[in-house]
């Protein structure tokens, strides 16, 4: 009589399956499949918002929709669909500046051209040509981290434009050419961007 050969596949199966370590499925524990989170407050609207951005290499439609409606124009209501390489930029400098679960405080999102010429208007340190009218460019700050601690990480990624803007009390991020710049400061160049 022949022996089967089940109970030996089962035990290879077995011993195979607790070799694989958990989660290689893809699932947010491995490095392709790592949740990429944000944590942000707008200081105009009040609104807050916890949510995963990207999973892995791949962005996520449904949160880029709730991201760039929190980073409309806040005088408008204007919505534009932002670079998702930015959002990338912001988790990067948080955890930089050893905050990686930090809520980041969003000074300014998207504008519209109205919104960009009436800040240009009334203030000073605005380009004509923002990269905030393009879905760009964000402005914030981190609770507890100072702004030349900020600018620093963000300058040290080399990954876009950075502006200071010590007076105002926050940093300018954007996804452009990298380049640097301090708005009202007592040395270095004073130009917006």
């Amino acid at each position: 009589m022949r022996k089967s050969a089940w109970p030996v596949v089962v035990v290879i199966a077995m011993l195979v399956l607790a070799a694989v370590p958990s989660g290689a499925d893809g699932g947010a524990d491995t490095p392709s499949g790592r949740d990429h989170r944000l944590r942000l407050y707008h200081t105009h609207t009040g609104e807050h918002i916890d949510i995963v951005y990207r999973r892995g290499n791949v962005y996520l439609p449904e949160a880029a929709q709730q991201l760039d409606s929190f980073l409309r124009d806040h005088r408008t209501g204007d919505i534009k669909h932002f670079d998702p390489h930015l959002f990338d930029i912001l988790s990067d400098v948080a955890a930089s500046v050893g905050r990686p679960n930090a809520e980041i405080a969003v000074i300014c999102g998207y504008r519209t051209p109205a919104s960009n010429e009436f800040l240009r208007a009334h203030s000073a340190g605005v380009a004509k040509d923002s990269q905030h009218m393009q879905g760009h460019a964000i402005d914030i700050r981190i609770p507890g981290v100072d702004t030349l601690t900020l600018r620093n990480a963000a300058l040290a990624l080399g990954r876009g434009g950075v502006g200071y803007y010590p007076r105002s009390g926050f940093v300018h991020i954007d996804t452009a050419r990298v380049r640097a710049w301090c708005y009202d400061c007592s040395s270095g160049p004073a130009r917006a961007e």
